[in-house]
Order: structure tokens, then sequence, then C-alpha cells
């Protein structure tokens, strides 16, 4: 695009690029582990098997799609079409073709031994999250292909996320639906009395529960192998949703041909530089080495996977804990998650202000401290409070959601800061932060599966002690990075006598400097909007000599020529 307003239909079909995804990630971070336990009676460690190989093969299949992705595609008809829509396209129909098997009866297989279901299953989960990483980055990577101004990224990325939110609310009003209601001549065997119990419970049937917990064996109660074919059915409508918005994106978003930048950087940079010149741009380019040099690199790693840590575990263990340890209607299973990321959302819509009054650090350790207080109710919740399963269990759901929103948003910002103005280190940085968090989800589900007792109790210590150590863990390393000035590499001199001799030789590049892999980075934006100090801490006016002009002073209102003396001074 050459920097003209992207026309609506061409921001509308790209917002929805990324609804299969969301779809299936929803699926299966709130719902794997429930459907491999309760309905196809799979042992908890191979359950927690199944999900680790998911992990491991999204963990490694991102960067891998990411450097084909990147590289120029010389086949003519997927030249024209695109090498991003081309990836995208790939992935959707794996996507397509693999996802409704992972939540569905082992067909021709039902009554092998568990381990050849168990590869059976995994078969189609390696190739659903190969197609899953096409889909997503591909769909990232066409951003800065197809909006030049950061405005339009920002806007891009905004529809996306609004699309995101819908597509997840959609899922859980999806299964709501589909597993209350009754179908005829199906096995379930519901009649229209058990219907109206189960869609529409009451209070008494609800508190019968922690009394009786024995007397809980009906379908319409509990998940069970019943309700194999709700499952598959809730698969395939995703399916169907997720294949018409890709549909209207590959219709709809025109990608530019792709152009080697490369070289033309390099020579915009030497024509920068006055022959006889001797003054060179001043950079400090970051190799994927040097990341390992730095000690906030480690930490802000840790941090990113406490906090992923954190929301995936009380999304996949929630609705165990309503089935096993409260007891609750099948209903619960669909709505407890609904309340949590609606909460989530509408917390995400004040984190703005939030972060301007406390900061970064003190935003993220207010969300690990909300985190902390929901998984705290959840060990003083008690299945005998009546209070507690009929509306108590929505305002955990709520403060646990609020606290994950929080955490996620702000420790990506973090990262962001981490990056700094070493951009074309970005997708090394993210790729690095996305391999911690995959494995160490799948490590640790493992763990907890492999160590479950069988006992109802045992999801309610889950989502107290692994939930609340993921908190308290990312308190522990915001405490380390107090004093720790995120961005600032060691060994290198002051970041404001840097950018004060950038600006002598070079201007802002917008198309550069405002996006790290696709996405605008956060850091550059809150950098340009802050008051640069002087060495003396005060603020400094822009004095202007003979030999200098309104052009040479910078927007913080510091003249280049005098600053950096001053600086070189100090340093």
């Amino acid at each position: 695009m050459n920097g003209k307003s992207l026309p609506w239909t061409t921001k509308m079909s790209y917002g929805v690029g990324h609804v299969f995804n969301d779809l299936c990630a929803s699926m299966w971070f709130t719902y794997l582990l429930i459907f491999y336990e309760k309905v196809l009676k799979f042992d908890p460690t191979v359950a927690g098997l199944v999900l680790l190989v998911g992990q491991i093969a999204d963990g490694l299949s991102t960067p891998i799609v990411g450097i084909f992705s990147d590289k120029e595609n010389k086949i003519g008809i997927c030249a024209r079409y695109g090498r991003r829509k081309v990836w995208h396209l790939l992935g959707t129909i794996l996507v397509f073709f693999s996802f409704p098997f992972i939540f569905n009866s082992c067909l021709g297989c039902e009554d092998s031994d568990v381990w050849s279901q168990f590869g059976y299953y995994c078969f189609f989960v390696c190739v659903f999250q190969f197609g899953w990483a096409s889909v997503q980055i591909s769909h990232l990577a066409l951003i800065p292909d197809l909006a030049t101004k950061k405005h339009q990224r920002t806007e891009l990325n905004s529809i996306r996320y609004a699309f995101t939110v819908l597509s997840n609310l959609s899922v859980f009003t999806i299964t709501f639906f589909v597993l209350n209601i009754s179908e005829d001549g199906g096995n379930s065997g519901e009649t229209e009395g058990n219907f109206t119990s189960t869609f529409l419970p009451t209070s008494t049937s609800i508190l019968s529960t922690p009394t009786t917990p024995s007397s809980i064996t009906h379908s319409t109660d509990t998940i069970g192998p019943e309700d194999a074919t709700k499952f598959r059915n809730i698969s395939l409508i995703c399916c169907g949703i997720g294949a018409l918005f890709a549909f209207i994106f590959h219709l709809g978003v025109r990608e530019p041909p792709y152009v080697p930048h490369t070289k033309p950087q390099e020579v915009a940079v030497e024509e920068k530089a006055p022959v006889g010149d001797s003054k060179q741009p001043h950079q400090h380019r970051m190799r994927k080495i040097d990341w390992f040099k730095e000690l906030p690199f480690y930490q802000i790693a840790v941090l990113y996977m406490a906090t992923r840590l954190y929301v995936n575990l009380y999304q996949v263990y929630i609705p165990l804990y309503v089935q096993e340890t409260l007891h609750l209607t099948q209903s619960y299973v669909a709505t407890v998650p609904f309340a949590m990321y609606l909460a989530g959302f509408t917390g995400s819509l004040i984190m703005k202000q939030i972060n301007k009054k406390i900061g970064r650090k003190g935003t993220f350790a207010l969300g690990c401290v909300v985190g902390l207080g929901g998984c705290t109710w959840v060990w003083f919740g008690s299945v005998s409070d009546a209070y507690y399963t009929e509306w108590g269990i929505f305002l955990v759901a709520a403060l646990l959601g609020i606290g994950g929103s929080t955490l996620l948003i702000t420790s990506l910002s973090i990262t962001a800061d981490l990056i700094g103005h070493n951009v074309e280190g970005g997708a090394f940085v993210y790729g690095f932060m996305s391999l911690v968090d995959k494995f160490s989800n799948g490590i640790i589900i493992m763990i907890i599966q492999d160590s479950n007792p069988d006992e109802a109790w045992y999801y309610r210590s889950v989502i107290t002690f692994a939930c609340g150590a993921s908190c308290a863990l990312g308190i522990g390393v915001i405490l380390t990075l107090i004093n720790v000035r995120v961005g600032q590499r060691r060994g290198h001199q002051s970041p404001v006598l840097e950018m004060l001799e950038e600006s002598e030789t070079t201007e802002e590049d917008d198309t550069s400097s405002s996006s790290v892999g696709g996405i605008d980075n956060p850091a550059l934006s809150v950098i340009g909007d802050e008051k640069l100090p002087t060495p003396n801490g005060k603020p400094n006016t822009c004095q202007l000599r003979a030999e200098d002009t309104p052009a040479k002073c910078n927007v913080s209102g510091l003249c280049p020529n005098s600053a950096v003396e001053n600086e070189k001074e100090r340093f």
C-alpha cells in the first residue's frame, strides 16, 4: 500500500482473517482435557500428553513458518496470490481437515488400546498446530504489508482483537446451547423435562448437588461419553463459521506484491551520509547472540512464562473444577468461562489509564494481586455454600479473568520495552518468549495431570496453588525489575545520547520503527511521548545558536549540539 487510507472492506476482511484460529484456540484450551478425560475416558496422564504434544508442535512450528513465510515465493501462481495469503490458505485447509478429528471419537479405532488411540489423536493434533501456526504468522505478517502508517497498523490490530473477543464469546455461547439442547433420536436420551431443568437450572437442583453428589449421574448434569456427538458438533460448527470468515478474508484482502527491501534500505542509509562526512549513523544492532548476554532478557522471559501459565491453567482447569469439584450442571461449563472472558475484556478497557497512573510494573503487580484474590477465593469457596455455587463462582471467574487480561497486556508491553529500538530483533524476542511459554505450559500441565489422585478436591488445589504460584512468581520477577531500566543495553552508552546522535544524521522512518514483527511497538510510542531529561534533571529549552536551525531541535526541546556535548561529558 502507498500510505493511503485502507478501504473499510479491506479492514473488515483482514479483521476476520484470524477468527478460525480464535475459535479453535478457545476450544483447545478450555475443553480439551474435559473432553479426553470425561468423554473419551482417557487417563489424566494420557490426556495431558495429548496437550503436551500440541504445545510442543506449536512451539516448533511457529519459528519454522516464520522463516519460510518471509522468503520470496518463486512459484508463479503462488507469487501472484501473495506469499502471506498462500501460507494462510494452507494453514486454513490443514486446520479445517484436522480439528474435527481432535474432538471426535477415534474413527475405526474405538476398540483399540489407549496408546493406539493416543497416536491417532497426536497425528491430527500436530497437523492442526502446524496449520494454526501458519495462519497466525501469515496473518500478523500482513499488517506491515497492508499499512505503512502506524495509526493504520494500530487500527488493524484493534479490529483483529475485537473479532478475537467475539470469537471466544461465540465458542462459549455455542457450547452452552449444544450441551443443553436435547437431540431427538440421539443417544443422549434427554426428555423435555430434563432439558428444562438443565437449560434453566433452579436453585433447588443446584443446592441439592452438594449434599448428594452421588445422585448426579444423568447426562444432563455432568459431561460423559454420551456427549461425544455434542463436542463433535461444536467443533464442526466452529469449523463452518471459521471457514466462512476465512473465505471472506481471502476474497476481501489483496496482498501487495512482494518487493525485496534489504538493498533499498542499504542504499537509503548510504545516501543520508554526505560525501566526505566521517560521521556515520550511530546504531547498536542486537545480534541474536547478544540477547542472551542481557539479564533482563531472562527476567522478562520468566515474567511472560508466569503470565501464560496463570492464564492457561485457569482456562484449562475451570471446566474440570466446575464439574468435578462443585458438581454443577453442564451449563456452567460454558457460562463460567464466558463470564471470565467477558470480565477480562472489560478490565482491559481501563488498562491504559491504570498504566499511566502507576506504570507498567505497578500494573502488572496489581494484576497479580487481583489474580491471587481469585485463587484464594477458590480455596475457601465450598460446594455446600449456596451463595458460592449460585453467584460466587461468577465473581471468582471475573477476578481470574481481570487478572489474566491485565497480566497479558502488561507483559507484552514490557516485552516491547525490552526490544526498544532494536526492532530488527523483535521477531526473535517474541519467538523466544513464545517458545518458553509453549514448552513450560505443556510440561506443567503434564505434571499436574500425572499427579492427579482422581479426587474432587484436586482441581480446587490446582487453581489455588498452581495459578497462585504463577502470580507469586510474577510478583517476584517484578521486584527484581524495580531498579532495572528495561530496554537499556549493558555496555552501551546512554540511550539519550544515542537518540540525539541519531537525530543529527537520520530522519524518523515511520515504516521501519513503528512495528515489530507486524505489531506496533508500544515502547516507541511511549518514548516519543515523553520529554527527555537533561543531565541535571531539569527541563531544557532549545537555545538556538548561530549555526543551529529549528529543524535541528528534536521533539523534546533539546538542542542536539549542546545536549550531545553535555552527555559526552557525563559518560
